[in-house]
C-alpha cells in the first residue's frame, strides 16, 4: 500500500506520550492524526478530510470517550468509531455500545498486533458503509426520480408543490446538523405522490384555494396515507414513509425523533407553500409562528430567511422571465386554467413550457414575480 492510499485514523487521548507511541507504532499502516481532547477532535472532524476510523480513550477530562464518539457520530457517521478503555470502565463501554455509537471497544493494555487488526477491521467497516451508502443513494435517486416524473405527468400542480417543499427542506438542512439528511429530502420529493389518485380539477381547485366539497376535501386529506402505502414498500424508506404520513398532522409521541423532525419540517414547508401569493405580511416567520399545533423554534429560525435574497417585485411577460425568479401569483392560460401555481421557482424547463403555452394557447399577462434586486 503506497503512502497516499493509507487510511486516515484519528486518535484521541489526553496523554500526549501515549499518542506519540501510537503514531510511532502505526504510522507505516495508517495516516495518523491525533488530538488531546474531545473538543479538539471535534474541530478536526469539522475541518479535516474524512477519517476511516476514530479511536478514543474512555477516560478524558471534560468530555469522556463515549460522549465524544456520540458527537463524532453526528459529524462523521461513516467513520468507524472505537473506544479504548480500562477494565474499570467496562460498564460505561457496554452502555456506549448499546446506544449504537461504538463499532468496537478494546481494553488496555492493547498489543500492537491486536490494535492494528482492530483498526484494519474498522477501515473495512468504513469502506462497506460508504459503498452501501453510495449504492443506496444511486438506487434511491433512480426510484425517486421515476416517481417524481410520474407525479409531474399525472399531477403537475402537486409536483410543483413538492418542488417548493424540497427547496424549503434543503434550505433548512443547510442550517441543521441532522444525520441522514437524504431521508428528509426524499420525504419532501415524495410528499405529494399520493396526489396521483386525486382528479386534476380537485387539485386545481385546491391550488386556487377555492372551497372544496366534503368529498373533495376527503380525497385531499387522504393523499398522505396513499403516499405512505406507496413508499413504505420501498426498502430503506420506511422512516421516510412515516414522515410523509404525518406531514399534515402532529405525530404521536412514540414515533422516532427522525419521523417527528421530518413530519414537522414537511408541515412547516407546506404551510409556507400554501401562503405564497397572499399578502406580503405573510413572511415565513409570521406563517410559521401561526401554526397550530406549533412547531419548534429552531425550525422557524431555519426557514425564516427562505428566499430572503429575493426582494424585488416585478410584473413581466413570459418572454422576459429568467430562471430563479419566483411566481407571486398563479399563471393562468387564456381560458383560465392554472399552468403554474404561486410560489414556484422558475427553471429553464418551466420557462420553455410557458413560452410554448403562450405561443400556442396564450397566457394571461403580465405576471407578478419576485426576483433579486
Amino acid at each position: 500500500m503506497n503512502e497516499e492510499a493509507l487510511p486516515r485514523v484519528l486518535c484521541v487521548d489526553d496523554e500526549p506520550k501515549l499518542l506519540s507511541a501510537l503514531e510511532r507504532n502505526l504510522y507505516a499502516d495508517f495516516e495518523m492524526t491525533t488530538a488531546t481532547s474531545g473538543a479538539e477532535a471535534i474541530e478536526l472532524l469539522k475541518t479535516e478530510e474524512p477519517f476511516a476510523v476514530i479511536l478514543s480513550d474512555m477516560r478524558m477530562p471534560e468530555m469522556d470517550g463515549a460522549a465524544f464518539l456520540a458527537q463524532a457520530r453526528q459529524i462523521a457517521p461513516d467513520s468507524a468509531r472505537m473506544l479504548l478503555t480500562g477494565q474499570t470502565d467496562m460498564e460505561s463501554a457496554v452502555k456506549a455500545i448499546n446506544e449504537g455509537a461504538i463499532y468496537r471497544f478494546m481494553t488496555k493494555p492493547c498489543p500492537k498486533s491486536a490494535l492494528t487488526e482492530a483498526l484494519n477491521a474498522g477501515v473495512e467497516q468504513n469502506r462497506l458503509v460508504k459503498a452501501e451508502r453510495e449504492l443506496l443513494e444511486q438506487t434511491l435517486t433512480g426510484v425517486v426520480s421515476t416517481l417524481s416524473e410520474v407525479l409531474a405527468l399525472a399531477a403537475p400542480i402537486a409536483y410543483q408543490r413538492a418542488n417548493f417543499v424540497q427547496g424549503c427542506v434543503r434550505h433548512a438542512l443547510a442550517q441543521l446538523s441532522w444525520v441522514d439528511g437524504w431521508k428528509y429530502e426524499v420525504a419532501a420529493a415524495l410528499s405529494q405522490i399520493g396526489c396521483v389518485s386525486i382528479p386534476a380539477e380537485v387539485l386545481q381547485k385546491d391550488a386556487a384555494q377555492r372551497t372544496l366539497s366534503e368529498q373533495e376535501q376527503a380525497l385531499l386529506d387522504g393523499h398522505p396515507e396513499v403516499a405512505y402505502r406507496l413508499v413504505k414498500t420501498i426498502p430503506r424508506l420506511e422512516t421516510v414513509a412515516k414522515m410523509i404520513f404525518y406531514q399534515t398532522q402532529t405525530p404521536p409521541e412514540e414515533v422516532s425523533q427522525e419521523v417527528m423532525q421530518g413530519a414537522q419540517l414537511l408541515r412547516a414547508s407546506l404551510a409556507m407553500q400554501r401562503q405564497m401569493g397572499r399578502s406580503q405580511a405573510d413572511n415565513p416567520q409570521t406563517i410559521l409562528k401561526a401554526l397550530d399545533p406549533p412547531i419548534p423554534l429552531y425550525l422557524i429560525q431555519a426557514l425564516e430567511d427562505f428566499r430572503g435574497n429575493l426582494s424585488e417585485h416585478r410584473s413581466v411577460k413570459v418572454n422576459d422571465m429568467c430562471p430563479g425568479w419566483v411566481t407571486e401569483e398563479a399563471i393562468l392560460s387564456k381560458k383560465g386554467l392554472m399552468i403554474l401555481p404561486a410560489g414556484v421557482e422558475l427553471s429553464e424547463t418551466a420557462i420553455s413550457t410557458l413560452r410554448r403555452q403562450a405561443a400556442n394557447q396564450g397566457v394571461q399577462e403580465p405576471i407578478r414575480v419576485l426576483c433579486k434586486t
